[in-house]
């Protein structure tokens, strides 16, 4: 009887068992599905004025430029909520995990994608609007013996294609393989980015790099734009989230989005951010600058606007020869100098930046060198403070001056994190600042900013301090 007391006793446990792992299944699910359910429809959006956005910091969706909110995905999201009337609110995020919860709770209204579009774990969860962008993959050939494109293809069959894993996890496995032959010797590389594998393979006979398009593009790195490369056209498309049965706000969005593709402003942006390396201003040719520098005053000066570098210098107890020399790599001495972000004028400060330190209008030359020389100055006292010697100090201000305050703190807190000294630039926070296009290091916790195009401040920097040791010895 024991004996059977006991097959009894353990059949009854596997019943109860089987009862609540259903009841904690259906309890899962309703759950899931008030999360998924739970959000602000249109009408409640527009009531509150503001349209809230979620994004991690990234150089696709997100980050700061100069301290100035920038991206290819929040300028769309921008002119999304100026058509709606709406002001927009962005919250940043550590990763997609949390991003994709916010959503859920109905925390924010739309989540940048990033990449994200075909086959992954969360269609089911949200709403895709249309493409924003259609982006595609980038084969490329780190041969020195490649002459051509077709050598690209002939070289498949007995190279390496190595894939960055992080970069390529949202897509299933048979989408990636299907646009390379058969019996490609694939290799998932799970510890680098794109950024730091172009960086390794250079000159490597035998091994090829898939990416996409926009990190080839943005990688900025002119040893690898020498090499041979192969775009190969596929279905992957950009897009936003919303929240899934959220119909009504998904198919207002779309329309703005189709509407919005159709304009020239769209077109610029998509060159601004996906296509275009550099921040390039409108720029003029030194010996035209020199030229326009009337015959009286040519011998001893730098430009036109002489006078009033070194009244404002004087002011801000700087040395005008080293705000000329800002002047000539911002601006080319060029008063109407207007750069895709928004900087303009002499000094090419963003207006955020120009209001606080009392310009009312940069293409004024004195207003513009005003603001300029009161920013070089706040950022001199701060750097005073952090940094003991005159000649480190000049390039952590011209590199704060050009990236923004934040992303050079970024670097310096990578360079202490990684045993270099934080308050030496070349070859120690340079080296960091430099890192902060991968998402290796961008997304370190240390980092407040993010991602930051820090090859235009490290040629910054190089540039400016170059001719202001010109202009001391050769200008009186």
């Amino acid at each position: 009887m024991k004996k059977y007391l006991a097959i009894i006793v353990a059949f009854v446990l596997i019943i109860l068992g089987v009862f609540l792992m259903k009841k904690l299944v259906i309890k899962q699910k309703a759950e899931r599905l008030y999360e998924t359910t739970r959000f602000r429809n249109l009408s409640s959006i527009v009531q509150s004025e503001t349209f809230i956005v979620g994004t991690t910091i990234n150089p696709i969706s997100f980050y700061y430029y100069k301290d100035t909110k920038a991206g290819f995905e929040y300028e769309i999201a921008k002119e999304i909520a100026k058509k709606l009337n709406l002001n927009l609110q962005i919250i940043t995020v550590a990763n997609d995990s949390t991003l994709y919860s916010m959503m859920r709770k109905g925390q924010i209204d739309m989540a940048m994608n990033k990449f994200l579009s075909i086959d992954n774990n969360y269609s089911k969860d949200f709403e895709y609007t249309n493409n924003i962008y259609k982006s595609h993959l980038h084969l490329i050939s780190f041969s020195n013996k490649d002459t051509s494109k077709t050598a690209i293809d002939k070289r498949i069959a007995y190279s390496k294609v190595i894939i960055p894993s992080q970069e390529f996890n949202h897509l299933p496995l048979d989408y990636i393989t299907k646009y390379l032959p058969k019996n490609t010797n694939i290799i998932f590389d799970d510890t680098a980015s794109s950024f730091e594998l172009m960086k390794k393979l250079a000159n490597k006979d035998s091994i090829m790099l898939l990416t996409w398009d926009y990190m080839y593009e943005l990688s900025n790195l002119d040893e690898i734009k020498k090499f041979n490369s192969k775009e190969i056209l596929t279905e992957n498309e950009m897009t936003f989230i919303v929240a899934n049965q959220n119909i009504e706000l998904l198919d207002t969005i779309n329309f703005i989005i189709e509407k919005f593709k159709n304009t020239k402003k769209y077109s610029d942006i998509t060159k601004k951010y996906l296509q275009n390396n550099e921040v390039v201003t409108i720029d003029i040719n030194e010996n035209e600058t020199a030229l326009s520098i009337p015959k009286k005053y040519r011998k001893g000066a730098i430009s036109l606007f002489d006078e009033l570098i070194k009244k404002h210098a004087k002011q801000n107890k700087l040395d005008w020869k080293l705000v000329a020399a800002v002047i000539y790599k911002e601006s080319s001495f060029n008063p109407q100098a207007i750069s895709p972000y928004g900087a303009s004028g002499l000094m090419q400060l963003m207006p955020e930046t120009g209001k606080r330190f009392g310009a009312d209008s940069l293409l004024d030359p004195e207003q513009s060198i005003k603001a300029g020389c009161a920013y070089l100055k706040y950022l001199n006292n701060y750097w005073s403070k952090k940094v003991n010697d005159s000649t480190q100090i000049k390039y952590f201000v011209l590199a704060s001056y050009n990236s923004g305050q934040g992303h050079i703190i970024d670097a310096q807190k990578l360079a202490e994190k990684y045993n270099s000294n934080p308050n030496i630039w070349f070859e120690n926070v340079e080296l960091y600042l430099s890192l902060m296009s991968d998402p290796k290091y961008y997304n370190d916790p240390v980092c407040k900013l993010g991602y930051c195009r820090a090859s235009e401040t490290i040629s910054f920097v190089r540039v400016v301090s170059a001719k202001h040791k010109q202009y001391i010895d050769t200008v009186k």
